[in-house]
């Protein structure tokens, strides 16, 4: 049997980014969108300035749901707006104080060592620009989007190919306003402000499309899950796939309303192939979607984590677990065994109020467990880093050496008091003195 052909290179489908927004719903959106930037045209201040406003918002929670599903392998159907991710609700706010931020370091920047300087900065920013747009995408967490180590991991994993990203994005940037300039002496004055809205969507369509392209492409060095992968995403080429066409039936019947249809679809699928991640995963956002499903998303959730433990898939299970606790704010690992590694891995992806939040009372719920001190030890970690309070840290860290003196967290504790004792000895010498 002939081995399947590698997934194209962003670089190799760029007309496809060019076309995806002239299919059914991406057109429609993007109509909607001129139309209510024609609007903004017609009508005074400042009523025209909160059209304005709705129209970019409204665009960019959009492009963040096309960023979301293409990223997740979904390349050959439209169905976005139907899709039960978390499609961007508030993106769109946290992308514009993304951009305050980075206005604010230039400004402070040239203050401080004049205006070159700042525009070095500027230019600095504007290459991490798209890799927070994708974190923001993929996490819907602000902090996160903007560390430093999770920038740098993205765009580490894509490489060279990141540059040529930017460089895309920088052209495709300036493509509206420049083919408006082209167009408006051939429209009539009354449409100019409708074909710019279009237009404006048009191009941050695309823009989003191939940011989410990039992520799919690189999904694998990047640890994302993705709902397609490429093995499948290359098969419909030759052949029709099942999960396809299971997935439109789905989107068919969440767009008729009859999601508990759609539900028994989704877990048919899973009763065919119980240990199969992306099965798990449709149910899981499928569940998470609709309302009064939350008793079935917990039993869901309580079958499914144990399985992501042991198969060594961390970051998922931390998805999983914040998706529930949207619903759920008192959930927690029903086993004592997964709450460790579980923190362990909210704190790996400096996600530190998920972890507090896990271990918080960890041992009236589970007294005498033989996790109890590497728990301890963890809490004394997270106020130091995340809490910065050493004086409690130190406390908790006592108590390990106290209480557990024959455990390899006592050790460690010994080594992080030390530790904390030099730091503080370098902060101020003349005490230690």
């Amino acid at each position: 049997m002939p081995s399947l052909p590698p997934i194209q290179p962003y670089w190799r489908r760029f007309g496809s980014f060019f076309l995806y927004p002239l299919s059914l719903e991406p057109l429609l959106a993007c109509l909607g969108f001129g139309v209510l930037a024609g609007l903004a045209g017609a009508v005074f201040f400042p009523a025209n300035l909160v059209l304005q406003l709705i129209v970019l918002v409204a665009t960019l929670r959009y492009g963040y749901k096309v960023l979301e599903r293409t990223a997740r392998g979904h390349l050959d159907d439209a169905h976005v707006l139907v899709h039960p991710g978390h499609g961007g609700k508030y993106l769109p706010y946290k992308q514009f104080v993304v951009i305050a931020i980075g206005l604010s370091l230039s400004a402070y920047v040239a203050s401080i060592g004049g205006v070159h300087l700042a525009m070095v900065l500027l230019v600095f920013l504007g290459l991490l620009l798209p890799a927070n747009t994708m974190l923001l995408a993929l996490t819907n967490d602000l902090g996160e989007s903007i560390a430093p180590p999770r920038l740098w991991a993205l765009i580490r994993g894509i490489g060279m190919p990141y540059l040529g990203l930017c460089a895309c994005l920088l052209l495709l940037s300036s493509s509206s306003a420049a083919l408006l300039g082209w167009l408006v002496p051939a429209v009539p004055p009354m449409l100019v402000g409708a074909l710019g809205g279009f237009l404006g969507a048009y191009f941050m369509v695309v823009m989003f499309r191939l940011m989410g392209y990039a992520l799919y492409q690189y999904h694998d060095v990047l640890g994302l899950a993705v709902d397609v992968g490429f093995e499948r995403q290359t098969a419909t080429v030759a052949r029709p796939d099942p999960a396809s066409q299971r997935a439109a039936e789905s989107a068919a019947l969440i767009r008729e309303g009859r999601f508990a249809d759609a539900i028994a679809l989704a877990r048919g699928e899973l009763a065919e192939k119980p240990g199969d991640m992306m099965a798990n995963l449709r149910l899981h956002r499928l569940l998470c979607a609709v309302p009064g499903e939350e008793r079935a998303m917990l039993g869901h959730a309580a079958e499914w984590l144990p399985a992501l433990m042991r198969n060594g898939r961390e970051r998922v299970a931390i998805d999983v677990v914040e998706a529930v606790w949207q619903h759920e704010p008192e959930y927690g690992p029903p086993l004592g065994a997964f709450v460790l590694p579980l923190a362990q891995a909210f704190f790996d992806a400096r996600r530190y109020a998920g972890a507090a939040r896990l271990i918080k009372g960890f041992d009236r719920r589970f007294p005498g467990h033989a996790d109890t001190p590497a728990v301890y030890l963890l809490g004394a970690r997270l106020l130091i880093e995340h809490q910065r309070d050493e004086t409690q840290a130190r406390r908790v860290l006592a108590a390990i050496r106290e209480h557990y003196p024959d455990s390899p967290a006592a050790t460690e504790a010994l080594r992080l008091g030390e530790l904390l004792d030099r730091l503080a000895a370098a902060a101020n010498p003349s005490a230690a003195g």
